[in-house]
């Protein structure tokens, strides 16, 4: 990556794109970040090297591609504060705003050409997902740019806007979803007598390597499952008894529950404290 970015917000998935960033290769004198405080900035400027700005408009000054990557409540004004620094012909700004159309992005920042990006924090390690949508009159270059981005931190899809929240359910959530299972999976073998060790490392591994087998060329989850499931033996047994207490329901009631919390932000939007300009 050779591209100036600069990161609006230095939360946990900033940290991720960052790690994973500077970990394939990217040098940290490219990469600027600023935050509310400053506080998260300089955490990230003291753990990956990067230039911690004082001011979004030091942050922004001469980027390729800038990264909104605020919480919802502080979009608004961050936006007001873009809008202030931001040239109509200057950088692609790269929305990570969850609950954040681009439509409400681009209608802040008139002339910026907006594409929105849902990364799950598996791109620390390089290798995760993120979604691209465009935004209204996004020329194509900016999506090639913003795919550049992510490029180096795992696949790179695309999805219609309307699609986004389930996005982000699905897959910026997905980790945290996985992590819960494996976390009950451990628990489990320890109450079979396991250390709680080798129960977690059990289970780690087992979603380590189930991500691999899944992600295959022509690989599918029902391949996966007949791949260990013998007829009549032990996996099809504990697989009966999730089935029995309704795991797919109850997936897809998480789903629809972080969906309908998204799309309620969606319509809500409160303001927020300054960020420094």
């Amino acid at each position: 990556m050779s591209e100036a970015v600069a990161f609006v917000g230095c939360g946990r998935i900033t940290r991720a794109v960052v790690g994973g960033l500077v970990s394939g290769g990217a040098a940290p004198d490219t990469i600027r970040g600023v935050s509310r405080t400053g506080a998260g900035a300089r955490a990230l400027g003291a753990e990956f090297g990067i230039r911690a700005a004082t001011s979004v408009r030091e942050a922004v000054d001469g980027a390729d591609v800038v990264v909104l990557a605020v919480h919802p409540h502080e979009t608004p004004d961050a936006l007001r504060t873009l809008a202030g620094v931001l040239a109509g012909s200057g950088p692609v700004l790269v929305s990570l705003v969850a609950s954040c159309r681009t439509e409400a992005v681009a209608a802040a920042l008139p002339g910026v050409a907006v594409v929105r990006a849902v990364p799950n924090v598996a791109v620390a390690a390089r290798h995760g997902v993120t979604v691209l949508s465009r935004g209204p009159h996004c020329p194509p270059e900016a999506l090639t740019a913003a795919r550049e981005l992510f490029a180096p931190l795992g696949e790179v899809l695309t999805a219609e806007e309307d699609l986004m929240e389930t996005v982000s359910a699905l897959s910026g959530a997905g980790p945290a979803l996985i992590a819960h299972f494996a976390r009950a999976l451990a628990r489990a073998g320890v109450g079979q007598g396991l250390s709680a060790d080798t129960a977690g490392a059990l289970a780690a591994h087992a979603v380590r390597g189930t991500g691999a087998l899944l992600t295959a060329p022509g690989a599918t989850p029902d391949a996966v499952v007949d791949r260990v499931a013998s007829p009549g033996g032990m996996t099809e047994a504990a697989l009966r008894t999730l089935d029995d207490r309704a795991l797919p329901r109850t997936v897809q009631q998480a789903l629809d529950a972080a969906v309908r919390l998204s799309l309620g932000r969606l319509l809500a939007g409160p303001e927020s404290p300054s960020v420094r300009s």
